[in-house]
């Protein structure tokens, strides 16, 4: 039977789950949420890319057997003096697994994604990182190797159901990391679907700031030549206005 990984993470991130969290970090429940979304996959698509390194499978290897009984005791250790453990531990796992430019590089993507400082940041991918180890650990009792080639195998399985993860605009902010290279075109479709998404909102609000100015009667005028991106102060539109206004506002045109 298929596995979805990332899904399976996000089934143990129960709402009661991301309120202990946010509780933890000292930071709302929804931008807990939102950055929970975010890091799961791409902490996974790390992992894919470490996979496919020299000695990088052994390493999750080891990881995931570290980390067996993770799940069980997690929300035991929110709010305890477990809590600074766990983070500490999690993050030393990260910078083994991940190396400290990559996770570098993730943590400044997601604080950017969800407006998280880089201290609540750090704190919350070593609070997770355990967990998304966690649950590829358990993998192994359904019945799944976990050796090298086994864990190698099982993430490269999760390619599609990582890339489709992603949260709209967060893999553009992962593009120029090196973090979505393990996904292949998965990431590049992921990547593509995410600028598409941010044009059509763009084109949204702009289109919504031209119907507010027609509505007050005003108008945008062209810009002259191609390439010129200067700004030009909008102009009244000459069908509501009376033939001496349009002669007032020529002459301060």
């Amino acid at each position: 039977m298929a596995i979805n990984l990332v899904s399976l993470v996000m089934q143990f991130l129960t709402p009661d789950m991301i309120g202990r969290i946010a509780t933890a970090l000292g930071v709302d429940r929804n931008i807990a949420q939102a950055a929970a979304s975010a890091v799961v996959p791409a902490l996974l698509a790390g992992f894919s890319k470490t996979a496919a390194q020299p000695g990088g499978a052994q390493k999750l290897v080891d990881a995931a057997r570290q980390q067996s009984g993770t799940l069980g005791n997690f929300a035991n250790m929110l709010g305890t003096g477990g809590q600074s453990s766990l983070i500490e531990k999690g993050s030393q796992m990260l910078s083994t697994l991940l190396g400290g430019q990559d996770r570098n590089s993730l943590a400044q993507a997601v604080a950017k994604f969800a407006g998280l400082g880089q201290g609540p940041t750090g704190s919350l991918l070593g609070m997770l990182a355990p967990v998304v180890m966690g649950t590829i650990g358990q993998q192994r009792q359904q019945g799944r190797s976990l050796d090298a080639s086994g864990i190698t195998d099982l993430l490269a399985s999760q390619k599609d159901n990582i890339a489709a993860a992603l949260p709209s605009g967060f893999s553009n902010l992962l593009g120029r990391t090196g973090l979505l290279d393990a996904l292949g075109g998965a990431a590049r479709t992921a990547t593509a679907a995410g600028s598409e998404a941010a044009q059509v909102a763009n084109s949204a609000v702009r289109g919504a700031d031209d119907t507010a100015d027609v509505r007050q009667g005003w108008r945008r005028p062209e810009i002259g030549s191609i390439g010129s991106y200067r700004l030009q102060r909008l102009l009244p539109c000459s069908s509501t206005m009376s033939v001496d206004q349009q002669s007032k506002w020529s002459s301060r045109a």
